[in-house]
Formats: C-alpha cells, sequence, structure tokens
C-alpha cells in the first residue's frame, strides 16, 4: 500500500464495508447511526432525534479526527480536525467542544519539542475557545516521525444538514493549492533551498501553515448559501476535488488555469521534482453553490482569495481541463509529500 491515507477502493472495500457489515448499529437498516464519516468526509454527525428527554439542548453530536506527520504535527492535526468540522457547516452552531489529542514521537525527540508543539496548539485552543482536554504522548521505537492524531467532539445547537452539491453549481476553492506541503517541504529544508532561492522566498514558504484554517471562508461560505463543502488536504486540491464529487456522486469539470497556485509553490515543487496539484493542501476549501462569482467577491470583501475553477456535473465522470486537452480525475494515490520524505530519508 502506499503512504498516507488508504486509496478509496482500499477505505471502502476493508473499513467502510467491514464496519457496517459487523456492527449493528452502523448497519443501512439503522438509520439512526448511519450519518458517518465516509470517503471525503472525516466528520461523523449524530442528529438527536428527541431532546425533550436529554439533559443537553442539543440536537446532535459531532465527532472529527485528524492526523498529521512532520513539523508542527499536533498544531495541523488540530487545524485539520476543525476545518472537516467547518466544511461540514457546524462551527457557529454548537454549546461546547473539546479536543483529545495523541501523539506519537521517535527516541530521538527531544522533550523541548514536544513541549513546543502543544503550547503552540494551546495557544490555538485558548483563541477558539476549543480546549485541548486529553493527551497521550507516547515515545515508540518504531516510529521515526512525529506523528499527532486528534478528535474534536461537539454537542451540536441548531445544525442543519446542508442538502449537498447539484449539476450546475460553480466550485470556487479559497486561497492557493499546496500551502501545507509547501510550508512543511520549506521548514524541513531551509538550507538546500536557500542555496538555490533568496531567504525570504524560503521564509515566506515557511510561514504559509498561518493559512491553515479554513473556518473563516467556511463561515462566510455558509451565510451565503453554499451547497457543500470540502476541505482539501492529503493528496492535494486533485484528492479534494475527487472526495467533493465521490461524497456527493454527482461528476465535475475543473480548469486547471483557473486553479490558484503561489509562486513559492512552484518553485519549491520544481525544486523536488513534486506535483503541486497533488500536494497537501490543508488551507484549500472547496465550496459549491449557485453563483460562484457572488461568493467569490463576498470572499474578497472579508479578505479571502478566491475563484471560481470548475462546475458540478450529471454522471461520474470528473475531467480536468487544460487549454483545448481534457483529461480524467482518478483517485489520487498518495500524496506527494511523502514522494519529498522518502527522498530525504
Amino acid at each position: 500500500m502506499n503512504y498516507g491515507k488508504l486509496n478509496e477502493d482500499v477505505y471502502e472495500r476493508s473499513v467502510v464495508k467491514v464496519i457496517k457489515a459487523n456492527t449493528h448499529t452502523n448497519s443501512t437498516e439503522n438509520k439512526e447511526f448511519y450519518n458517518g464519516a465516509e470517503i471525503g468526509n472525516f466528520c461523523a454527525v449524530f442528529p438527536c432525534a428527541d431532546t425533550a428527554n436529554r439533559s443537553t439542548s442539543a440536537n446532535g453530536f459531532a465527532s472529527a479526527q485528524a492526523s498529521a506527520s512532520g513539523k508542527n504535527a499536533v498544531m495541523r492535526a488540530y487545524e485539520a480536525a476543525l476545518n472537516s468540522i467547518a466544511a461540514n457547516g457546524i462551527l457557529g452552531s454548537y454549546d461546547w467542544a473539546y479536543a483529545d489529542i495523541s501523539l506519537f514521537v521517535p527516541e530521538k525527540l527531544r522533550e523541548i519539542k514536544v513541549r513546543e508543539m502543544l503550547a503552540e496548539t494551546a495557544r490555538r485552543a485558548d483563541e477558539l475557545r476549543i480546549p485541548v482536554l486529553n493527551v497521550n504522548v507516547q515515545v515508540l521505537p518504531w516510529v521515526h516521525m512525529e506523528t499527532a492524531n486528534c478528535v474534536i467532539h461537539m454537542a451540536l445547537n441548531g445544525w442543519v444538514e446542508r442538502k449537498g452539491a447539484s449539476p450546475d453549481d460553480d466550485i470556487v476553492m479559497t486561497k492557493w493549492i499546496g500551502l501545507e506541503g509547501a510550508a512543511l517541504i520549506a521548514r524541513s529544508s531551509r538550507e538546500t533551498l536557500k542555496a538555490r532561492y533568496p531567504a525570504d522566498i524560503v521564509q515566506e514558504t515557511a510561514g504559509f501553515l498561518q493559512y491553515l484554517s479554513v473556518m473563516p471562508e467556511a463561515a462566510t461560505a455558509m451565510k451565503s448559501g453554499a451547497s457543500d463543502m470540502q476541505a482539501a488536504g492529503e493528496g492535494g486540491i486533485f484528492g479534494g476535488l475527487w472526495e467533493l464529487a465521490a461524497k456527493n456522486s454527482v461528476g465535475l469539470v475543473a480548469d486547471l488555469k483557473c486553479i490558484p497556485v503561489r509562486q513559492e509553490t512552484i518553485e519549491v515543487c520544481e525544486y523536488f521534482d513534486l506535483n503541486p496539484y497533488e500536494l497537501m493542501a490543508g488551507g484549500s476549501l472547496l465550496i459549491t453553490c449557485p453563483n460562484g462569482s457572488a461568493l467569490v467577491k463576498t470572499l474578497a470583501d472579508c479578505g479571502i482569495a478566491s475563484a471560481v475553477i470548475g462546475k458540478i456535473t450529471q454522471g461520474n465522470d470528473r475531467i480536468i481541463r487544460h487549454e483545448d486537452e481534457s483529461r480524467f480525475l482518478e483517485p489520487v494515490r498518495g500524496d506527494e509529500i511523502y514522494k519529498y520524505y522518502k527522498k530525504q530519508m
């Protein structure tokens, strides 16, 4: 198997089907428990049909999880879990929320690095008022890179499920592709990159982690009538587009020339021979809506860069266009960041 997330076929065959087949509460006959995480959606929602006999006013509960490895792993896992929740339109509709974190580190990692990772996340959690309640840290002999997993739990209040993407909806993408991957590479290979590029460009790229949160654009999109949202991440923007289409059972057409990318990301990818469209894209949100141009203007008024990059279509064909050429989008097999890590090892 490839590094990173399981590909769609393996995940569906060996995870989803196994869980649903062997657990009564997850079976297709019991819809009360059926709105769970799936391909392209790692936030599960448990709606409460009857709140009269409950000790909470919540109309449902949500749980989202995410993992991250390498530099700033804890904070990135925390942000990615929040992004999954934001893409489900939940933020702003909850009574309480908290996070649990597991961190696995190699023996050679110094204690101060653990402290720095957790302090960074604690500051962010305090800012968002979504506290970290439990942290499990383990030093393991087979772990060669710090790896974090974050689970965020929420009690929902006033949450309404979105209708989902429909044919003829525009696809809007926020910010730029490959932000998270380019930042990780710049932080891990600073000196190597400085030998070829000006130091300020390398520093700027390393700072792309400041763009990881998609909560502001998700909130704006919800108010503007978005039909669906997908937080991009592992697998790059191509992976995000595939997951958006797969979870809605629709097709799409995306124009390569319309997909925004920073020049710094292009330089980093060229240096290490990586595909920026399949590079970890945390910080970009895919939004479907009837009027993409209006949403782009609204986002711009909020200081958020975005662009209309395509349309939702009938059927299941997922197509990428580049000038006069078209090709079918395929499920991404891994992420380019793992190709980079493999070269470094």
